[in-house]
């Protein structure tokens, strides 16, 4: 379907209706890629799951899908009465293009990617959810303009920045664009922040910089930590639940945690 025709797309409708039982949309958001983006996404619905919510994962980066190998998920989605069921691994359901091509590259253009996203979106049925995290692709157009159309009044965003120039230089154009669409931004994570002297205090600058120039909060700066090397290689979320840069992200984002109006569900009685 053409770009100009895109406000004609019957999947528009299809996907409001997946997501009207979804409180929360927390979109992960870099601008490029290698800054820890997919492990700061999977780290978070993981950490979101052990606390009690419902929670979804969603990889939006079709090129370089990774929530699938964070989580060690391999089952295809089952096909149920509403649509595709999404795989859950450690409390966190989990849609992936991964899953699909099972490790192999998926050749698309950029507008290709926007319509397997939205085919993604349109044919999983997610049910309730207290929140579902979208890790997106290291880019600042389609896919992100598409979810924040879609379901504006339930998307949040996070930007994800190292503290080098590049990295800070696109997270600002992310901003930018956040800030021009309107929506509401959580606020910045500062990622792979290394001490002078390798185990003082972090320093990030950068991060803090960008996050006092958009008047967001600066929701932390997360340690470089080699031990998320270790767990990503074993494929163990549990690994990567257990290191200083997870235990770093519950720090920064607990607190905000309340104000995406999530509700922590009851445990379930055997």
């Amino acid at each position: 379907m053409p770009e100009d025709h895109q406000g004609t797309d019957f999947r528009k409708g299809m996907i409001r209706k997946r997501l009207e039982k979804v409180r929360k949309i927390l979109l992960v958001l870099s601008g490029k890629g290698g800054v820890g983006k997919s492990v700061v996404s999977a780290t978070l619905a993981a950490m979101l799951a052990d606390s009690g919510f419902k929670v979804g994962l969603m990889d939006a980066d079709i090129y370089g899908p990774s929530s699938a190998l964070l989580f060690d998920a391999h089952t295809l989605p089952k096909e149920g009465k509403a649509g595709l069921m999404p795989p859950a691994r450690g409390g966190v359901e989990i849609m992936s293009v991964d899953l699909f091509a099972a490790g192999k590259p998926v050749p698309l253009t950029g507008h290709g990617a926007r319509q397997v996203v939205l085919e993604m979106l349109a044919l999983t049925d997610w049910g309730e959810l207290d929140c579902l995290v979208v890790d997106m692709p290291p880019a600042t157009g389609d896919i992100m303009m598409a979810l924040t159309s879609i379901a504006k009044d339930e998307v949040a965003a996070v930007v994800v920045t190292m503290p080098d120039r590049l990295s800070t230089t696109v997270a600002h154009r992310v901003l930018e664009i956040l800030r021009s669409g309107r929506v509401p931004i959580v606020g910045v994570l500062g990622n792979m922040i290394r001490s002078e002297s390798g185990d003082g205090p972090v320093k990030g600058g950068a991060a803090q910089r960008l996050a006092r120039e958009f008047g967001v909060p600066l929701l932390g700066l997360l340690p470089y930590d080699s031990g998320v090397t270790e767990a990503v290689e074993k494929s163990s979320i549990r690994a990567l639940m257990s290191t200083r840069f997870a235990a770093k992200l519950h720090e920064s984002m607990n607190p905000y945690i309340g104000g995406l109006h999530l509700r922590r569900r009851k445990p379930s009685k055997s």
